[in-house]
């Protein structure tokens, strides 16, 4: 009785009672039943054989490695989900394809199912990059309608060699795929607690087959959380083709570590209400000179966007892309923007500027944020590119601006570029030139009389204030924290 104890305690998480089988790959075989340690299966093809039932599990032993792909079949049931995961002690399992297969993991038509405590690479060391887009996990709706209740935790995804152009080549960390005619989507996709690094092109990212507003049938409901990137070749986050997602709590750095083309940290497209915050966006590269390479960006035909209380530094090519594609039947311009309460440090050094508004969008409103800058390099840094048309409705509201070291600031565009650009309330200190090319510009130049306001103190993104700027806090408008006192 104390070994199964022990054993299930082994098992990470525990469902709803089904089957429970395990995978060995140095003592298992697959003659055996599988349903105990001392009996277990060996290989990958006797897992794809099978077609699981809800409530199953599926454990594979520590320290195993399996080349080739897990495939599985058979769904779970709300409540009864069938789980992949990891027995024993030692390394998470991994799922080796080599290159040998497009997808490490192929979830294909499956829903109510749970991958947990698991590896996955797909590294071709023969060739440059793999020419058939290669994937750590994909998920796949191919004519299936609507899958439910898909969760992905606590997976190590790593060295993946995809080509990093933008095209059908580029390979995925974690990658969800729609196909018709009929139309398929995902809801509610759990990504969490995963670590994705060495991957060429993009961390985690999906496709728009029914994300155009003609054939619009999104998927909904995406979590994204806890997980950390490190050296992704080209986009690190897109939210692709969702309504309602939410994307928070994340660390991506050295992203765009060798796409040439347009890549950024954290984005959406053809999504509607998204909220992203509480993330650490860093070091996002932009050697080429390139477009993008920011922190963030509201991409194409996106509504209802909302990007808040993040910590954005040191990231080559800004902090904030606001775009809209063509606008025609397939793509209604990106509005309805909310970029507030968010930290930037030193972003933009390489592309010199901090936000570049492109193509013509609608309602942006920019609140309570912090930009500083203290580089030590002489140059001079756009504030507010505009490029292809002109943004409306964009609206700076008590934010705060200082640029202290040799890296000037500067608003270089005419009055009747920044015609629909209004500034209410900002502070700008240090170098920051151009502030005439404004014309509708309410904003105090120099302290605030803000009385005994006590600002919150430890509360992320504030407790990575740069020590030089934690002395000029009572210059900050109350509206930055506004949130904190619960008012809004």
């Amino acid at each position: 009785m104390k070994k199964i104890l022990m054993l299930l305690l082994s098992c990470n998480t525990l469902y709803a009672l089904g089957s429970t089988y395990y995978i060995d790959n140095k003592k298992g075989d697959d003659i055996f039943d599988g349903k105990s340690p001392a009996k277990a299966w060996k290989t990958l093809t006797k897992i794809n054989k099978q077609t699981f039932m809800p409530g199953d599990s599926v454990l594979f032993k520590r320290d195993g490695i399996w080349e080739g792909q897990l495939a599985p079949s058979g769904s779970g049931a709300e409540k009864q989900p069938v789980v992949f995961g990891a027995y024993g002690t030692g390394a998470l399992p991994e799922i080796k394809a080599g290159g040998y297969v497009r997808d490490g993991i192929l979830l294909k038509n499956v829903q109510y199912l749970v991958i947990e405590h698991m590896a996955v690479s797909n590294l071709d060391s023969s060739v440059p990059f793999q020419k058939n887009g290669p994937t750590g996990v994909r998920l796949l709706a191919d004519n299936a309608g609507t899958l439910h209740n898909i969760r992905l935790a606590n997976l190590y995804i790593h060295d993946i060699n995809g080509d990093n152009k933008k095209g059908t080549n580029e390979g995925c960390g974690i990658f969800w795929d729609c196909q018709g005619p009929i139309p398929s989507n995902f809801e509610h996709l759990t990504i969490e607690n995963c670590k994705l690094v060495r991957i060429d092109r993009n961390g985690i990212r999906g496709n728009g087959t029914f994300g155009i507003r003609s054939n619009w049938f999104p998927n909904k409901h995406l979590v994204i959380r806890n997980c950390t990137m490190d050296d992704i070749g080209g986009d690190g986050i897109v939210i692709k083709a969702f309504d309602n997602a939410l994307v928070e709590h994340n660390q991506l750095f050295h992203i765009r570590a060798r796409a040439k083309d347009n890549a950024v940290a954290i984005w959406p497209h053809s999504s509607d209400n998204t909220t992203i915050q509480y993330n650490e966006v860093a070091y996002t590269r932009n050697g080429n000179w390139a477009n993008d390479g920011q922190s963030f960006d509201i991409d194409g035909n996106c509504h209802n966007t909302i990007i808040q209380y993040n910590y954005s530094h040191d990231n080559e090519g800004g902090f904030m892309l606001v775009i809209s594609d063509a606008i025609n039947k397939d793509n209604m311009m990106t509005k309805g923007n909310i970029i507030r309460y968010n930290l930037s440090v030193n972003d933009g050094l390489n592309r010199k500027r901090l936000f570049n508004f492109a193509g013509v969008t609608d309602s942006t409103i920019i609140k309570g944020n912090v930009f500083y800058n203290n580089a030590a390099k002489h140059y001079t840094m756009e504030i507010a590119d505009i490029e292809n048309g002109i943004a409306t409705n964009v609206v700076f509201e008590d934010n705060y601006f200082s640029y202290t070291g040799g890296t000037p600031a500067l608003f270089t565009k005419s009055p009747k570029q920044y015609g629909q650009f209004f500034f209410n309330n900002n502070y700008f200190g240090g170098y920051v030139f151009g502030l005439d090319n404004l014309p509708n510009r309410k904003d105090k130049i120099g302290a605030y009389n803000r009385g005994e306001t006590k600002k919150p103190k430890g509360s992320f993104p504030w407790l990575y204030l740069p020590a030089k700027l934690r002395s000029q806090t009572n210059l900050f408008p109350d509206d930055l924290f506004r949130s904190y006192y619960g008012k809004n």
